[in-house]
């Protein structure tokens, strides 16, 4: 994609993934100058897509500083993983009601992705849409769009942690979640995930 023709929210999206891999480090300005400049845009879009980095939790406005890309304590990573651990399992019991076959291959095709992933940055991405995608069904745009903002800021724990250490396996609890969301036994589902979650 061409970036004259990018829209605020596709140079949100953009430097989002950037500041999740860490190629924009953890509380660097992020200058609306330089993001016009970049983009060759006019600084009302540049304005709007720190906006939406702010609004995404990615970044933080601080007085007399400016936005700033956003850094996490061994305290809030801790946090996230227990925000996730209580609002995912929530969603994927609800979604179980709502599960379509064209759901089901949606996320298969996710978990396929994660399985063929050839580096660390490909099976995080996969890995997130997976993890997105078995709770969709639920259809509650607010738990989706709070738990969205949870794996955003944990797939920059991945990043940071444990991405130079990656080796791709197959996931089995990804095989397994999927395949009581089949039977829809919303019990196994839940359990199987909350499991998966735990692993630190």
């Amino acid at each position: 994609m061409s970036e004259l023709s990018m829209k605020p929210a596709e140079i949100a999206a953009l430097l989002a993934e950037e500041i999740i891999r860490g190629d924009i480090a953890e509380g660097a300005r992020l200058a609306q100058d330089h993001i016009a400049e970049r983009f060759k845009c006019s600084h009302v879009p540049a304005r709007e897509a720190l906006q939406r980095l702010v609004q995404m939790e990615l970044a933080t406005f601080i007085p007399k500083r400016g936005v700033r890309a956003f850094s996490l304590s061994d305290e809030d990573l801790d946090d996230i993983v227990e925000m996730r651990l209580a609002l995912e399992p929530l969603a994927l019991a609800k979604a179980i009601a709502n599960i379509t076959p064209e759901a089901l291959e949606e996320m298969e095709a996710f978990r396929l992705a994660c399985d063929n992933a050839s580096d660390a940055i490909s099976w995080e991405k996969a890995n997130r849409q997976f993890h997105l995608a078995i709770l969709r069904p639920c259809a509650r745009p607010l738990l989706l769009d709070r738990i969205e903002q949870l794996q955003r800021l944990s797939a920059r724990r991945f990043h940071a942690r444990w991405r130079e250490a990656w080796r791709n396996t197959s996931d089995k609890d990804h095989v397994a979640i999927l395949h009581a969301m089949a039977l829809r036994d919303g019990k196994m589902a839940t359990r199987i995930l909350e499991r998966h979650l735990s692993r630190r």
